[in-house]
This record gives C-alpha cells, sequence and structure tokens, in this order.
C-alpha cells in the first residue's frame, strides 16, 4: 500500500499547480492521498514573528488533527511506502510531524522555510527553491539542505510559487519540470 499526504502552504492551497498536479501524479502511481487544509491564517504574516508563530501553532493543530485518525503503519510494510508533499509552511508541519510520529516519509518539499530544517530526518527528502523566493534566503536553504543531505533543485529567477510574474507559459513549464522530477524521485521508491 502507498499513502502520500499532501501539506498546503498558507496562501497554497491543494488547488494551486504544485500541489493539485502533486495530488493527481500521486493516484496515477496508486497512493491513497490525505490533502490537508488549513484555515484562519492571519493576513500579512511576513516579516511578523508573531503572527508566524501563530500560523505554525494553527498550521500543527490542525496536521494533528487531520491525521489523527490516519493508521500509518499498514503503509510500512516491505512494499508499502509513504510520501508528503508539502508547501512552505506546510514542509516544516510534514517535517515535524514525520519526525514526532517516527514516519519514514519520503519527503518532497516545495519551497522550504528554514524552519522546515529543525525537523529535517537526514537524508530524506528533495527540496525544491526558487532563487527570488522572498521568504528563503537562497544561501541558508543551500546550506541547510547541504548539512540535512537534501537534494536542492533551485530554479533560477522564480518566486515562492515557483513561478515567474510575467511569463505564464514559462510558469507552466517550471510546473511541469518540477512534477517530472517528482515522478522520477517517487518512482526510484516505489
Amino acid at each position: 500500500m502507498k499513502l502520500a499526504v499532501i501539506f498546503p502552504g498558507i496562501g497554497y492551497t491543494n488547488q494551486k499547480p504544485l500541489l493539485y498536479y502533486s495530488q493527481k501524479l500521486a493516484k496515477t502511481h496508486g497512493f491513497d492521498v490525505i490533502a490537508l487544509d488549513y484555515t484562519d491564517f492571519p493576513s500579512n504574516v511576513r516579516g511578523d514573528e508573531d503572527k508566524m508563530k501563530e500560523c505554525f501553532d494553527l498550521a500543527w493543530k490542525q496536521t494533528c488533527e487531520q491525521l489523527s485518525k490516519v493508521d500509518f503503519d499498514k503503509y510500512t510494510g516491505e512494499d508499502d511506502c509513504i510520501f508528503f508533499f508539502s508547501k512552505s509552511i506546510g514542509t516544516i508541519m510534514a517535517a515535524k510531524y514525520a519526525l514526532e510520529n517516527n514516519i519514514l516519509a519520503g519527503q518532497i518539499y516545495y519551497t522550504p522555510l528554514k524552519e522546515t530544517f529543525d525537523y529535517v530526518q537526514d537524508g530524506y527528502g528533495l527540496a525544491f527553491h526558487g532563487t527570488k523566493d522572498p521568504w528563503a534566503d537562497n544561501e541558508t536553504i543551500e546550506n541547510l539542505c547541504a548539512q540535512k543531505h537534501i537534494e536542492l533543485i533551485e530554479i533560477p529567477e522564480v518566486n515562492h510559487s515557483l513561478e515567474m510574474t510575467d511569463s505564464v507559459v514559462d510558469d507552466i513549464d517550471f510546473v511541469a519540470d518540477v512534477i517530472e522530477t517528482v515522478e522520477s524521485y517517487v518512482s526510484d521508491y516505489e
């Protein structure tokens, strides 16, 4: 059996391209899919430590509530696998949930934040980062991925959504490239 859990971001819901196509990819590969939803986040969070902490606490509570009845043990046999697909603050939740619940999950981190690496299990993951991401410093993400042995794919000139703001066609190409890379990564673990 195979399980994929989707951890969204603050404004990057499960219906946004990276997470939408990650769910579709997982279903195509025969995964059971659980897509978490986060609600009631404050606005204007970036740069405000108090609001960021509030978002973290809300997301953690909602993560634990939504996953409380999932029997992860049924996905841990020899031929089974678990993947966590996460975006932004969701990367923190995915890493923390796996660590605190002793779940060895393949991790797909879309635009991880610095705080994600407080919980990352060494060597279990693939991270995507845009070099124009205002939420995460390039050098910091590069160093933290190297320290935790997380494969990092940097995409030049894209923002926190892994998009350019002026080229729709390029954005679609970026998403296609990312999903193609993720499919190859997931296939290696099946």
